[in-house]
């Protein structure tokens, strides 16, 4: 017997919509209508009636709903008795994330939560963006930690973290330019380190270049936002970066900040994980650690 059968029967039961078990357990649609068919066909029977108003148990769903709903309650309490105990909390975690990403900000919420969970071993795959959907796809990662535009379709599903500002930055050499607001046109006549294709931040400098009818001399390319960060800082050209990975560089006035207008419009960061797919319990609570963190 399949245990998700009846905890996707359960939620469909008590929310009397597929749309709401939907939105509930982070399963399309289709895929909780296909489970339930599979359910029916296994007993032999039908257990929900479909309208226009919802859904709604049969005589044999409502025969066999109390038992369900009993069963799964002994299940959650007996799986929230060990997650209450922190040592009983083994698992592994498997993000997708930029390398410069888990340093400036992921890191620290690794550090607090094995803390807390010290038996939960983190694998993190710093792969570019193209190769990090396809290992989410194969089950290889449990969900990627991204900037955006991340190119996603109706098999991902997205929660917003945050928001990041990407910025142009300077050392010391150009310091005609620091403390002073510039047309961004005027960045025609300088060299502009970026980073190389393909990624979500090349992507969205491109589509920033487009719209503001510019056309930037690039004289380097970098995979690495932590190298392009380094080449900026012995002044081999203007380097675009987003602004946090950069707070101490600019803090210590190591690098500078070049003020143009227009300026990059902020974009979004978050989470991608599959629809369809169920997340480990220490997948859920580390997500949930982030979110209640950002949110405060």
């Amino acid at each position: 017997m399949n245990l998700d059968w009846w905890n996707l029967f359960y939620e469909v039961a008590i929310s009397k919509s597929i749309s709401k078990a939907s939105k509930k357990l982070n399963i399309s649609q289709p895929a909780i209508t296909n489970q339930i068919k599979k359910l029916e066909e296994h007993l032999n029977c039908k257990l929900f009636f479909r309208s226009q108003k919802g859904v709604f148990l049969t005589p044999a769903g409502e025969l066999i709903f109390n038992d369900i709903k009993n069963g799964l309650n002994a299940f959650d309490m007996a799986e929230k008795k060990l997650m209450d105990n922190d040592k009983n909390l083994k698992t592994t975690i498997r993000i997708g994330i930029s390398t410069t990403l888990t340093k400036t900000y992921l890191m620290k919420y690794i550090k607090a939560f094995h803390k807390k969970y010290n038996e939960v071993i983190f694998e993190i795959s710093t792969d570019p963006t193209m190769i990090l959907k396809e290992e989410l796809k194969k089950g290889k990662i449990d969900f990627i930690v991204a900037k955006f535009p991340f190119k996603i379709n109706d098999e991902f599903s997205y929660i917003k973290i945050g928001e990041m500002q990407d910025i142009f930055i300077i050392n010391k050499d150009y310091k005609e330019l620091i403390n002073k607001t510039i047309n961004i046109k005027e960045l025609t006549n300088y060299p502009i380190l970026i980073q190389k294709k393909p990624s979500s931040s090349r992507e969205y400098f491109e589509t920033f270049c487009e719209k503001n009818k510019i056309k930037l001399h690039s004289v380097m390319e970098i995979s690495s936002s932590n190298l392009l960060i380094e080449f900026t800082k012995i002044g081999y050209g203007i380097g675009v970066v987003t602004k946090q990975y950069v707070k101490k560089e600019l803090e210590n006035h190591e690098l500078f900040e070049l003020m143009t207008t227009p300026t990059f419009p902020k974009r979004d960061f978050g989470i991608i994980a599959l629809k369809n797919d169920y997340l480990s319990k220490g997948s859920h609570l580390f997500i949930e650690t982030l979110l209640k963190k950002e949110k405060k």
